[in-house]
Protein backbone atom coordinates (compact mmCIF):
# COMPACT_ATOMS: atom_id res chain seq x y z
CA UNK A 1 0.00 0.00 0.00
CA UNK A 2 1.45 3.35 -1.22
CA UNK A 3 1.73 6.28 0.73
CA UNK A 4 -1.25 8.08 -0.37
CA UNK A 5 -3.47 4.87 -0.03
CA UNK A 6 -2.17 4.28 3.42
CA UNK A 7 -3.36 7.95 3.96
CA UNK A 8 -6.81 7.60 2.66
CA UNK A 9 -7.04 4.28 4.92
CA UNK A 10 -6.38 5.80 7.79
CA UNK A 11 -8.65 8.73 7.40
CA UNK A 12 -10.99 6.04 6.67
CA UNK A 13 -10.32 4.50 10.28
CA UNK A 14 -10.38 7.86 12.30
CA UNK A 15 -13.88 8.90 10.58
CA UNK A 16 -15.34 5.44 11.24
CA UNK A 17 -13.88 5.02 15.09
CA UNK A 18 -14.97 8.74 14.74
CA UNK A 19 -18.58 7.67 14.01
CA UNK A 20 -18.93 4.90 16.40
CA UNK A 21 -17.52 7.08 19.43
CA UNK A 22 -21.01 8.71 20.10
CA UNK A 23 -24.55 9.21 19.79
CA UNK A 24 -25.51 11.53 16.62
CA UNK A 25 -28.40 13.34 15.97
CA UNK A 26 -27.77 14.17 12.15
CA UNK A 27 -26.45 11.51 9.65
CA UNK A 28 -23.23 12.65 8.74
CA UNK A 29 -20.83 11.58 6.08
CA UNK A 30 -17.49 12.36 7.74
CA UNK A 31 -15.67 10.44 5.22
CA UNK A 32 -16.54 8.71 1.39
CA UNK A 33 -18.65 6.02 2.76
CA UNK A 34 -18.82 6.74 7.14
CA UNK A 35 -21.62 8.10 7.94
CA UNK A 36 -22.76 8.37 11.60
CA UNK A 37 -25.77 6.79 12.69
CA UNK A 38 -27.70 9.99 13.14
CA UNK A 39 -31.47 10.01 14.60
CA UNK A 40 -32.59 12.19 11.65
CA UNK A 41 -30.78 10.91 8.17
CA UNK A 42 -32.38 14.13 6.08
CA UNK A 43 -30.06 13.01 2.83
CA UNK A 44 -33.15 11.83 1.27
CA UNK A 45 -35.28 15.34 1.96
CA UNK A 46 -32.85 17.77 0.72
CA UNK A 47 -34.90 18.39 -2.36
CA UNK A 48 -37.96 19.13 -0.26
CA UNK A 49 -35.99 22.07 1.11
CA UNK A 50 -35.43 24.45 -2.39
CA UNK A 51 -31.51 25.64 -1.54
CA UNK A 52 -29.82 26.57 -4.52
CA UNK A 53 -27.68 24.09 -6.49
CA UNK A 54 -24.71 26.83 -6.65
CA UNK A 55 -24.54 28.97 -3.59
CA UNK A 56 -20.77 30.35 -4.52
CA UNK A 57 -20.58 33.94 -3.35
CA UNK A 58 -23.61 33.57 -0.54
CA UNK A 59 -22.91 33.82 2.67
CA UNK A 60 -25.38 31.62 4.69
CA UNK A 61 -26.79 31.11 8.57
CA UNK A 62 -27.54 27.81 9.86
CA UNK A 63 -30.40 28.35 12.78
CA UNK A 64 -29.54 25.74 15.20
CA UNK A 65 -27.27 23.73 13.37
CA UNK A 66 -26.58 21.19 16.19
CA UNK A 67 -23.88 18.30 14.11
CA UNK A 68 -24.15 20.37 11.03
CA UNK A 69 -25.86 18.75 8.78
CA UNK A 70 -27.50 21.75 6.82
CA UNK A 71 -24.06 24.11 7.50
CA UNK A 72 -22.21 21.37 5.59
CA UNK A 73 -24.61 20.48 2.81
CA UNK A 74 -25.09 24.95 2.04
CA UNK A 75 -20.86 24.63 2.20
CA UNK A 76 -20.68 21.91 -0.37
CA UNK A 77 -22.77 24.04 -2.59
CA UNK A 78 -19.98 26.74 -2.37
CA UNK A 79 -21.41 29.17 0.58
CA UNK A 80 -19.80 30.93 3.35
CA UNK A 81 -21.67 29.45 6.42
CA UNK A 82 -21.61 30.35 9.97
CA UNK A 83 -23.64 28.00 12.19
CA UNK A 84 -25.27 29.22 15.31
CA UNK A 85 -26.35 27.49 17.93
CA UNK A 86 -25.47 26.66 21.89
CA UNK A 87 -23.53 24.23 23.62
CA UNK A 88 -25.38 24.60 26.94
CA UNK A 89 -28.21 22.84 26.85
CA UNK A 90 -29.60 24.38 30.47
CA UNK A 91 -29.55 27.67 28.29
CA UNK A 92 -32.30 25.95 25.64
CA UNK A 93 -35.95 26.73 26.42
CA UNK A 94 -37.55 24.59 29.01
CA UNK A 95 -41.43 24.78 30.60
CA UNK A 96 -40.62 23.67 33.74
CA UNK A 97 -42.55 20.62 33.67
CA UNK A 98 -40.11 19.00 31.15
CA UNK A 99 -37.30 20.26 32.59
CA UNK A 100 -35.05 17.73 33.67
CA UNK A 101 -33.17 17.83 36.89
CA UNK A 102 -29.64 19.12 37.08
CA UNK A 103 -27.93 16.18 37.72
CA UNK A 104 -29.11 14.71 34.34
CA UNK A 105 -28.46 17.48 32.26
CA UNK A 106 -25.79 16.35 29.67
CA UNK A 107 -22.11 18.02 30.80
CA UNK A 108 -20.84 17.23 26.84
CA UNK A 109 -21.34 20.65 24.62
CA UNK A 110 -23.67 20.28 22.09
CA UNK A 111 -21.32 21.54 19.80
CA UNK A 112 -19.35 18.26 20.05
CA UNK A 113 -20.14 16.53 17.07
CA UNK A 114 -19.98 19.20 15.37
CA UNK A 115 -16.35 19.67 15.97
CA UNK A 116 -15.73 16.32 14.81
CA UNK A 117 -17.70 16.74 11.87
CA UNK A 118 -16.10 19.69 11.30
CA UNK A 119 -12.12 18.89 11.63
CA UNK A 120 -12.59 15.46 9.49
CA UNK A 121 -14.86 17.36 7.15
CA UNK A 122 -11.88 19.55 6.54
CA UNK A 123 -14.48 22.33 6.85
CA UNK A 124 -14.35 25.88 7.57
CA UNK A 125 -17.89 26.63 8.30
CA UNK A 126 -17.43 28.99 11.44
CA UNK A 127 -19.58 28.05 14.56
CA UNK A 128 -21.26 31.01 16.81
CA UNK A 129 -22.56 29.88 20.51
CA UNK A 130 -25.41 32.28 20.27
CA UNK A 131 -29.52 32.03 21.07
CA UNK A 132 -30.93 33.19 18.18
CA UNK A 133 -32.96 35.74 20.82
CA UNK A 134 -29.35 37.48 20.90
CA UNK A 135 -28.14 37.28 17.18
CA UNK A 136 -27.95 40.77 15.76
CA UNK A 137 -26.72 41.99 12.60
CA UNK A 138 -24.26 44.13 14.22
CA UNK A 139 -22.55 40.77 15.71
CA UNK A 140 -23.11 38.62 12.89
CA UNK A 141 -23.72 40.72 9.81
CA UNK A 142 -26.38 40.11 6.94
CA UNK A 143 -26.61 36.90 5.31
CA UNK A 144 -28.12 35.81 1.54
CA UNK A 145 -29.81 33.08 2.84
CA UNK A 146 -31.09 32.18 6.43
CA UNK A 147 -31.97 28.75 7.09
CA UNK A 148 -33.51 27.58 10.06
CA UNK A 149 -35.04 23.85 10.21
CA UNK A 150 -37.33 21.95 12.80
CA UNK A 151 -35.80 24.76 15.76
CA UNK A 152 -38.60 27.22 15.69
CA UNK A 153 -40.84 24.80 17.19
CA UNK A 154 -39.01 24.35 20.35
CA UNK A 155 -39.22 28.24 20.85
CA UNK A 156 -41.02 29.87 23.51
CA UNK A 157 -40.88 33.24 21.58
CA UNK A 158 -41.27 32.02 18.10
CA UNK A 159 -42.07 35.26 17.12
CA UNK A 160 -39.05 37.10 18.34
CA UNK A 161 -36.90 34.81 16.76
CA UNK A 162 -38.52 35.28 13.67
CA UNK A 163 -37.70 38.60 14.24
CA UNK A 164 -34.14 38.35 14.94
CA UNK A 165 -33.93 35.87 11.55
CA UNK A 166 -35.55 38.67 9.60
CA UNK A 167 -33.14 41.48 10.25
CA UNK A 168 -30.30 38.82 9.56
CA UNK A 169 -31.60 38.42 5.97
CA UNK A 170 -30.02 40.75 3.22
CA UNK A 171 -32.97 43.50 1.46
CA UNK A 172 -33.34 41.01 -1.62
CA UNK A 173 -32.30 37.69 0.11
CA UNK A 174 -34.15 34.39 1.47
CA UNK A 175 -35.39 32.92 4.32
CA UNK A 176 -35.83 28.91 4.22
CA UNK A 177 -38.14 27.56 7.47
CA UNK A 178 -38.83 23.81 7.97
CA UNK A 179 -41.39 23.32 10.46
CA UNK A 180 -44.08 20.70 12.44
CA UNK A 181 -47.29 22.51 11.54
CA UNK A 182 -50.63 21.47 12.57
CA UNK A 183 -53.18 20.22 9.93
CA UNK A 184 -56.46 19.25 12.08
CA UNK A 185 -56.74 22.42 13.07
CA UNK A 186 -56.79 24.26 9.64
CA UNK A 187 -59.75 21.65 9.00
CA UNK A 188 -61.87 23.12 11.87
CA UNK A 189 -63.03 26.65 11.10
CA UNK A 190 -63.64 27.11 15.14
CA UNK A 191 -60.06 25.63 16.23
CA UNK A 192 -57.09 27.95 17.55
CA UNK A 193 -54.99 28.45 14.72
CA UNK A 194 -52.02 28.35 17.30
CA UNK A 195 -52.44 26.50 20.59
CA UNK A 196 -50.29 25.27 23.25
CA UNK A 197 -49.04 21.89 22.20
CA UNK A 198 -47.24 20.93 25.75
CA UNK A 199 -46.34 16.98 24.45
CA UNK A 200 -44.32 14.25 26.59
CA UNK A 201 -42.25 12.98 23.23
CA UNK A 202 -40.94 16.83 22.97
CA UNK A 203 -40.38 20.21 23.79
CA UNK A 204 -43.27 21.92 22.08
CA UNK A 205 -44.73 25.24 23.03
CA UNK A 206 -46.79 26.24 19.99
CA UNK A 207 -48.45 24.59 17.03
CA UNK A 208 -49.14 26.65 14.36
CA UNK A 209 -51.35 25.90 11.55
CA UNK A 210 -49.42 25.93 8.14
CA UNK A 211 -51.90 29.27 7.44
CA UNK A 212 -50.75 30.61 11.37
CA UNK A 213 -47.28 30.16 10.07
CA UNK A 214 -47.53 32.33 7.16
CA UNK A 215 -48.81 34.97 9.02
CA UNK A 216 -46.16 34.83 11.66
CA UNK A 217 -43.60 35.40 8.87
CA UNK A 218 -45.58 38.66 7.84
CA UNK A 219 -45.66 39.95 11.70
CA UNK A 220 -41.78 39.22 11.67
CA UNK A 221 -41.52 42.15 8.73
CA UNK A 222 -40.93 39.00 5.69
CA UNK A 223 -42.28 40.75 2.75
CA UNK A 224 -43.57 37.82 0.79
CA UNK A 225 -43.67 33.79 1.97
CA UNK A 226 -44.82 30.81 -0.14
CA UNK A 227 -45.16 27.08 0.87
CA UNK A 228 -42.06 25.73 -1.29
CA UNK A 229 -43.26 21.84 -0.10
CA UNK A 230 -44.86 19.70 2.30
CA UNK A 231 -43.05 16.41 3.05
CA UNK A 232 -43.46 13.78 5.93
CA UNK A 233 -40.01 13.60 7.53
CA UNK A 234 -38.64 10.57 8.97
CA UNK A 235 -36.97 10.43 11.85
CA UNK A 236 -35.62 7.81 15.00
CA UNK A 237 -34.55 3.63 14.93
CA UNK A 238 -35.89 0.43 14.60
CA UNK A 239 -38.71 0.07 16.35
CA UNK A 240 -38.17 4.13 17.52
CA UNK A 241 -39.07 5.29 14.27
CA UNK A 242 -41.73 7.72 13.57
CA UNK A 243 -42.40 10.52 10.49
CA UNK A 244 -43.33 14.33 11.22
CA UNK A 245 -45.50 16.42 9.17
CA UNK A 246 -43.24 19.01 7.73
CA UNK A 247 -43.59 22.17 5.78
CA UNK A 248 -40.65 24.25 3.77
CA UNK A 249 -41.36 28.04 3.60
CA UNK A 250 -39.47 30.55 1.72
CA UNK A 251 -39.85 34.34 2.87
CA UNK A 252 -38.14 36.96 1.21
CA UNK A 253 -36.90 40.60 2.53
CA UNK A 254 -37.64 43.36 -0.04
CA UNK A 255 -36.12 46.05 1.93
Amino acid sequence: MGSGAQALHSSAMDARQAADSRRWYHALELAPGVVTDGWFDLRGDVHHYGLPDDMSGMRALDVGTWDGFWAFEMERRGADVVALDLDDERELDWPPRRRPPEHLMSDEPRGAGFAIAHELRGSKVERVVRSIYHATPDELGTFDLVFCGSVLIHLRDQLLALERIRDLVKPGGLFVSAEEYDRRGALLPWASSRYLADRDSAVVFWMPTLRTWRAMHWTAGFDTTTVRSRFMMAAGKGDERFTVRHAVLHSRRDG
